[in-house]
């Protein structure tokens, strides 16, 4: 076991070195930035990694010992089955419930949070500022997605009760405001904190399950993808919330473009109370520099998208 923590801690400082060449989308580049060759060996490292046990974080020390499961090429996504433990689970739910309040979506003229009908849970924040189990959590999420720990936003933790939803939505953002702060949102890691005895369903209408059909060629559409989902179709990609279990997938391609197959939706909860808590990972340090606008990440699209988490 000594072998292996230490065989992680040279991969783990390979990345942490690395991973300021990351690939950014166009007009978010850094001067450093000029190799496409970086995203691509980045891609195949994650592509290895994830099929593979992870063994950041010991079990005995009050980590995972779970298993990533690949899940879709378009958009790429992964499960990672236990990724947390249920006492840390429990600490999450802890320190986010006296932050809890009304969801809210960002508008995409004004940059600014807002209600919306679009998304009907509560939600609050975690920081591993001061947590230090938080900060394990941050940590192992910016491991897996293999980018740096400055890359990601606070936490988001969200409760859904019977009905609550969160219609279809992009993660990265169409306002300008929100992208001048770190870039573009270009990887999000979605924790499920319970389980659900029915519904809650993680949806993606436009993505294709591994080995599976086009969903323009299968039928399945932002309507019917949640019901599809209920009934375990596997024309339909779709993730269960199991309490441990975390959802990473990739908002933009190698190029550097937004990928629109991950638009995604949680479905209503029919039975039971859905927690979930929510890390997405920038193009660029939060809260250092500037990044200036670029037409190919905004859009004319209706589509509700979560608030930037405060760096």
């Amino acid at each position: 076991m000594r072998r292996v923590f230490l065989l992680f801690l040279l991969h783990l400082l390979a990345t942490l070195v690395t991973a300021d060449r990351v690939h950014l989308p166009h007009d978010y580049r850094d001067e450093r930035l000029d190799d496409d060759d970086d995203a691509l060996q980045r891609e195949e490292s994650i592509d290895y990694f994830s099929s593979r046990r992870f063994h950041g974080v010991d079990a005995a020390d009050g980590g995972s010992s779970g298993w990533i499961e690949k899940i879709s090429d378009s958009p790429r996504a992964y499960v990672f089955r236990e990724f947390l433990t249920d006492a840390e689970c429990d600490r999450v739910i802890e320190r986010a419930y006296p932050t809890m309040e009304a969801s809210e979506v960002t508008d995409d003229d004004s940059g600014e949070a807002r209600p919306d009908d679009a998304r009907s849970s509560i939600g609050g924040w975690v920081s591993g500022d001061d947590d230090e189990v938080i900060r394990n959590i941050e940590l192992r999420a910016s491991t897996w997605a293999m980018l740096p720990m400055n890359r990601g936003e606070t936490m988001q933790v969200l409760r859904y009760e019977k009905g609550q939803k969160y219609d279809a939505h992009d993660d990265f953002f169409h306002d300008e405001h929100n992208v001048k702060n770190g870039g573009q949102r270009v990887a999000t890691i979605l924790m499920y904190l319970s389980d659900v005895e029915e519904g809650g369903e993680t949806v993606f209408p436009l993505g294709t399950p591994l080995g599976g059909r086009d969903p323009e060629k299968s039928g399945v559409t932002g309507d019917n993808a949640c019901e599809l989902a209920s009934q375990n179709d596997p024309r339909v990609l779709a993730v269960k919330p199991r309490r441990g279990d975390a959802l990473l997938f990739f908002n933009a391609h190698l190029s550097g473009e937004m990928d629109e197959k991950a638009n995604h939706a949680g479905c209503p909860v029919n039975r039971g109370t859905k927690w979930t808590m929510t890390r997405w990972h920038r193009v660029g340090a939060i809260g250092v520099g500037t990044f200036a606008s670029d037409p190919k990440a905004t859009s004319d699209s209706e589509q509700p998208h979560a608030p930037a988490g405060e760096p």
